[in-house]
């Protein structure tokens, strides 16, 4: 268990991932990885103020958290970013899912630099799924981060599919 956001650490997540995979290519089955971060709205909504990363990665763990259902796991990847399997959950489904979080996380201000300091993120996120997406936890991890890094690179509240905008 990761001790600031209580979600699954990477190691336990990733063998999760790895379980639920393979039980998806054995019975043909579904599966989403939805991956998320939080990003500034811009320059001129940052105001030269810091961000703490644990308010918002503990802010962002706790909307994750309230948008899953009972057989979805959530882990900490590494430092900012979480991540969320979907077991039975097409890609369809996992935008839902990704675009219900961007909604949440617009109606927060998390953390600055100190508890007074609030300030407005957005949150950005990526989702990939089996099949489309790959057979290997591997192969979705890197394209769900390539389209993170992406949605980082492009825009604020946006939701990704591999390297396609979804939303914004």
């Amino acid at each position: 268990m990761d001790n600031m956001t209580g979600l699954l650490d990477a190691e336990v997540f990733l063998e999760r991932l790895d379980e639920e995979l393979k039980r998806a290519v054995r019975f043909q089955r579904p599966l989403a990885l939805l991956v998320a971060t939080w990003s500034h709205q811009g320059p001129q909504a940052f105001d030269q103020r810091t961000v703490k990363s644990y308010g918002p990665v503990r802010k962002l763990s706790v909307i994750i958290k309230k948008g899953l259902r009972d057989v979805d796991a959530a882990g900490r990847l590494n430092g900012e970013i979480l991540a969320a399997v979907l077991p039975e959950t097409d890609l369809a489904g996992a935008r839902i899912v990704a675009e219900r979080i961007c909604r949440e996380a617009e109606g927060y201000e998390f953390p600055g630099e100190t508890l007074d300091d609030l300030i407005q993120l957005t949150v950005n996120v990526a989702i990939v799924a089996h099949p489309e997406h790959g057979l290997d936890v591997q192969v979705l991890l890197h394209e769900a981060r390539v389209a993170l890094e992406r949605a980082q690179h492009d825009g604020y509240g946006l939701v990704y599919e591999g390297e396609r905008p979804i939303i914004s």
